[in-house]
């Protein structure tokens, strides 16, 4: 579970905002695959990746829409970069700005990684995967090397559109599309996505670009990041919580005990990591419990025991307030 990628929720701020144009409800479709639309007002809430894939999954076959990913990259801003989005727009060229994503963009998302590579006067940002990342569709690509070139524009205007963008095959929406939203030639069939830059024109000062901001704003991503290493004690509270929940034994003060810490530590440094025990606890049961009622293979009774809630009346009462459904409902 600690190895699954992650990213931000409001990452799917844009899609929410694309959606009405096809008359697609966000939050039926989101509840749907297990994702509470509430995520989405907390600046630092996060997400898995799967969840994320299943949602755009079921977003562009109800649009219909070949260029789906291209217009929805469209509603990005650079708010849904964290702090990330303040670095970019704040570099004093493009390729610091490169240098940044390729540094910081666990922030945004860990599946895959961004990668710079130097060669024969070109300067590409690549995206590569990890031994755990979740193949994103096609549209969700489309949009992220839409959302990339629209932040990178706000640091550097003209000078931040790259000279060609490299894309997997797509065989239903035409390239000239792609050209108009990124402003370049896209080449498709590639083995990664990458957008190439000239190294001379990448490395041209900004004239807006602000230093002193932009250090301020790696200092916040780097904070950020550091709550999501394996060893973070939001990541080992919910370890425990998975061990302990089918024994019922969740007691906070027995896991603050586990980590050799008292209560009131525990709750300082989970506040300082954006989060709560109980918060903690909600969001683990909430996963829980939609993974073991879509896998089909408990029961009711089965799956409020391996929860950890003491009778199914209370877990009935907490998913409705997950959901706005009973668990039988969510089944029908």
């Amino acid at each position: 579970m600690l190895n699954n990628p992650t990213a931000l929720a409001m990452t799917m701020a844009p899609l929410k905002e694309a959606l009405p144009e096809y008359g697609i409800d966000f939050a039926e479709l989101a509840w749907r695959v297990g994702i509470d639309p509430e995520l989405l007002s907390r600046p630092d809430a996060r997400c898995s990746s799967s969840r994320i894939q299943k949602l755009w999954r079921l977003a562009a076959e109800q649009s219909g829409d070949p260029l789906f990913g291209l217009r929805v990259g469209r509603h990005v801003r650079p708010g849904i970069f964290h702090a990330l989005g303040l670095g970019i727009v704040s570099s004093t060229s493009v390729l610091a700005a490169l240098k940044r994503l390729e540094r910081y963009s666990s922030v945004v998302s860990t599946n895959g990684r961004f990668v710079l590579i130097q060669h024969e006067g070109l300067t590409s940002l690549e995206v590569r995967s990890t031994e755990h990342t979740v193949v994103p569709i096609p549209e969700y690509l489309d949009a992220t090397v839409v959302a990339v070139c629209r932040v990178l524009r706000l640091c550097a205007g003209p000078a931040a559109t790259p000279l060609e963008v490299r894309l997997p095959d797509r065989h239903d929406a035409p390239a000239a599309a792609y050209r108009e939203a990124l402003g370049c030639p896209v080449k498709f069939g590639a083995a990664n996505v990458a957008l190439v830059y000239d190294a001379q024109v990448a490395a041209r000062p900004v004239l807006s670009g602000n230093p002193e901001l932009a250090a301020e704003a790696d200092k916040m991503s780097l904070r950020y990041l550091e709550g999501l290493l394996p060893e973070s004690t939001a990541a080992r509270v919910r370890a425990l919580l998975l061990d302990s929940m089918p024994s019922g034994d969740i007691d906070q003060e027995e896991i603050a005990r586990a980590l050799h810490q008292s209560p009131s530590t525990l709750q300082r440094r989970l506040r300082e990591e954006g989060t709560s025990y109980q918060q903690l606890l909600d969001t683990t049961r909430h996963e829980l419990a939609l993974d073991y009622l879509r896998e089909g293979q408990h029961s009711l009774v089965d799956i409020t025991f391996l929860l950890g809630f003491s009778d199914q009346s209370n877990f009935t009462r907490a998913f409705r307030r997950w959901t706005g459904r009973t668990p039988r409902e969510f089944l029908s």
